[in-house]
């Protein structure tokens, strides 16, 4: 027997109204999202490093839609949206650097050398980003790929639209430009094809397309190249510069601006932080194929912690699709049983979506939870390892593996649910996973941020911040009583708002703040520290702690290495320890002839410049004990030539594992030192009351074109507020004056 959709009669229903036409007003002659009644929903104009145009089109759309929403700003963000496009290179998973569905990563795409927004979409889908440019934006180094501070923006819909060889959908473009702002698109970039920065690919070439840029608006009365008039308006990602301060015109009868299925008009809408704890998901690489001869899908997952089912996302493969998700706990006999709850709905058109559950699900930790998924046009869309067509920044095919495990995924055959794991018609069998996604949140007590307070300065203050600011909401399915303790209670901190009470299931936040009082004025130098305990007496699922640290005084001096001796350090390539020649400067200035204090150094090349096309090499301290140490500093002298970091690189690194390294500092210019150069540089966020730190200087790397003198580094110092050692254990490299 089978299970019948939980809401067959409502998917009746919404089947009489799928194809009906919503009214529109005939959309404009011309049109500019830059001003829209005197309003600007379009973002600066980027200048974009390597191939990585795609990223830049994607974030210009999500950004777009922000302004359009208010949602940026409605989260407290300041100024424009700015979202970070080298996080979503370095982190796509589709790449030698990254790709979840192997270990270790190999082939794939080469970072910062094309991709498509099919390629981005996997990245929003599963919960990756978008990040903000604060948070982890970074051409020449992976930024973190997640640290608790990042705020993760993604689409809950995207589209894909074509215009028609006839344009007879053109209106239907407009409109969701007028309504939901920039519109990812593409090209073929040619001087054979734009003039006067107006673009025209006629249909006829055979060009492929390698470049995507953005829909910002629209002129139909714009004359082209083209037999007849009318063009898009469209941001590029060169600079203010280029074009019409960043600006040109692809003509409605480009080859592939609004054509081309997967590239030529994509909009990202519904764009928001994203607020739920976690995604379980199987297609690791989202949307790569669509098995067309099947209507219903199901997803298996396992709870990893209760968790709290609150939407669930696909991709639809046609427009007009009807839609119905359920959810079942159990799946016996060839068949799913005990219904949990459904939606369904109508996907207008092709791309993806996120469905809301009416009432989140609770699934124990643990528990097995299958998710049921009919769509009636298109069949399902599928993940497996796929043969990718980067044409956007590269000029090259690659594979792109994904992975499945028996189990994961099934397809109903007419008869029977079969294992997808096992269908011969996939064409890298045993790679394949339906595109069918589960949000929702870790069940119990949420306080969000996840940071404690930590507040310095000098004695008798004033100390930043002052104050920290917990939001506590219940993601459970039943009332919860909480209580907010100190411990050990202390005389500088006030905890403010309800400690005591209770929260209704995903209801409204209660906020409590822990302020700095005015006996905080009064003490001595030192480091004050306390734990906020935030515990659901009711049943103890989401019990957590914060700490409050308070760092009163100044950063000293805590190591010092004078370089009067070679504090026995790592080195690679040319590095070495000893005294510097004055040789080099081909471009820049030339190496020192002795140290700023003494005659040592460690330098790259001692000699002279270093060479053309040099992979990262690295100078590596041994471990530094900063258990207990503050606002920890990194300062040094340097004597420094690199190229800008469009050609070169240096960078200062820490770890706190000698593995997994953070870059601290890198280059932003050029870099021509002629003399000694005081550099301090932050690396609290690493270093804080860590008992083993690791500081990593690094050249490179660099291109086949100028040269420069590269690192020289004397006096190295770590400065910070509080004591070396404190709390035991930890050791120093040789080398060095213990402060």
């Amino acid at each position: 027997m089978r299970i019948p959709f939980g809401s067959a009669g409502s998917v009746i229903g919404l089947m009489l109204f799928v194809s009906a036409t919503v009214a529109h007003a005939q959309p404009p002659i011309v049109f500019d999202l830059r001003d829209v009644g005197g309003i600007s929903y379009v973002t600066s104009v980027k200048s974009q490093q390597g191939g990585t145009c795609w990223t830049h089109g994607a974030m210009a759309s999500l950004e777009g839609n922000l302004l359009m929403t208010g949602n940026w700003a409605a989260h407290g963000e300041t100024g424009e949206p700015n979202l970070a496009e080298y996080h979503l290179d370095w982190w796509n998973g589709f790449n030698s650097f990254n790709n979840d569905d192997l270990e270790p990563p190999f082939g794939g795409l080469t970072v910062h050398e094309g991709g498509d927004y099919l390629v981005a979409s996997a990245y929003f889908t599963r919960g990756e980003g978008a990040v903000r440019d604060a948070d982890g934006q970074s051409y020449s180094t992976p930024p973190e790929r997640f640290l608790d501070s990042y705020h993760r923006y993604a689409p809950r819909e995207i589209e894909w639209l074509t215009a028609g060889p006839d344009l007879s959908n053109i209106d239907m473009i407009k409109y969701i430009i007028m309504e939901n702002g920039v519109m990812g698109t593409c090209m073929c970039y040619s001087s054979s094809y734009i003039q006067n920065f107006i673009h025209y690919q006629p249909p006829a070439s055979p060009d492929l397309p390698n470049h995507a840029v953005a829909i910002v608006g629209w002129n139909d009365t714009l004359q082209t190249q083209a037999p007849l008039p009318g063009a898009w308006l469209c941001k590029n990602s060169w600079g203010t510069g280029w074009g019409f301060d960043g600006y040109f015109w692809i003509s409605y009868y480009d080859k592939y601006c609004c054509q081309e299925p997967w590239m030529g008009a994509v909009s990202h809408q519904s764009v928001d932080l994203i607020d739920y704890d976690t995604i379980y998901y199987h297609d690791y690489h989202g949307w790569r194929d669509t098995k067309t001869d099947c209507q219903e899908a199901i997803n298996a997952f396992t709870a990893e912690s209760d968790f709290m089912l609150r939407a669930v996302s696909f991709f639809t493969a046609a427009d007009e699709v009807v839609y119905t998700v359920d959810v079942f706990d159990d799946f016996q006999s060839g068949e799913p049983g005990g219904f949990l709850g459904s939606i369904c709905g109508i996907a207008a058109r092709r791309g993806f979506m996120t469905a809301d559950l009416p009432v989140p699900i609770p699934i124990p930790e643990g528990d097995d939870f299958y998710i049921r998924l009919y769509l009636s046009e298109g069949g399902q869309p599928y993940d497996r390892t796929s043969d990718v067509p980067v044409l956007l920044g590269a000029s090259y095919r690659t594979i792109v593996e994904s992975s499945a495990s028996p189990g994961e995924s099934y397809y109903w055959s007419g008869s029977a649910w079969l294992d997808l794991y096992d269908w011969a018609g996939n064409p890298y069998p045993g790679t394949g996973n339906f595109c069918i996604k589960a949000l929702g949140d870790f069940e119990g007590l949420s306080v969000s941020p996840s940071e404690g307070l930590q507040s310095s300065g000098p004695q008798g203050g004033p100390f930043t911040p002052s104050s920290q600011v917990w939001q506590l909401e219940n993601k459970g399915s039943s009332a919860i009583d909480y209580e907010i303790t100190m411990n050990p209670v202390v005389g500088w901190l006030d905890l403010t708002g309800p400690t005591t009470g209770s929260l209704d299931p995903y209801g409204p936040a209660e906020e409590v703040a822990a302020s700095l009082n005015p006996d905080a004025a009064a003490l001595p130098e030192g480091i004050y520290m306390t734990t906020i305990g935030f515990t659901n007496t009711t049943n103890h699922k989401g019990d957590t702690t914060s700490d409050a640290i308070l760092i009163i005084g100044m950063p000293t001096l805590q190591y010092s290495w004078p370089m009067d001796a070679d504090p026995g350090w790592t080195t690679g390539g040319q590095w070495a320890f000893g005294i510097p020649t004055g040789g080099g400067g081909s471009h820049g200035c030339p190496d020192p002839t002795s140290g700023f204090t003494g005659s040592n150094v460690f330098g790259y090349n001692l000699q002279g410049d270093y060479p053309n096309n040099l992979p990262e090499t690295h100078l590596t301290t041994g471990s530094i004990n900063c258990c207990g140490i503050y606002n920890t500093q990194l300062r040094f002298r340097r004597w420094l030539g690199v190229e800008q970091p469009s050609y070169d690189h240096a960078y200062v690194r820490a770890s706190i594992d000698g593995q997994n390294w953070t870059t601290v500092w890198a280059n932003p210019d050029e870099i021509a030192d002629g003399g000694w150069v005081e550099q301090t540089v932050d690396i609290s966020d690493v270093a804080d009351d860590q008992y083993a730190v690791y500081i990593r200087w690094t050249m490179g790397t660099t291109d086949g074109g100028w040269t420069y003198c590269g690192w020289n580094i004397d006096d190295v110092e770590i400065w910070g507020t509080g004591q070396a050692g404190v709390g035991g254990g930890g050791t120093s490299p040789g080398g060095l004056v213990l402060m």
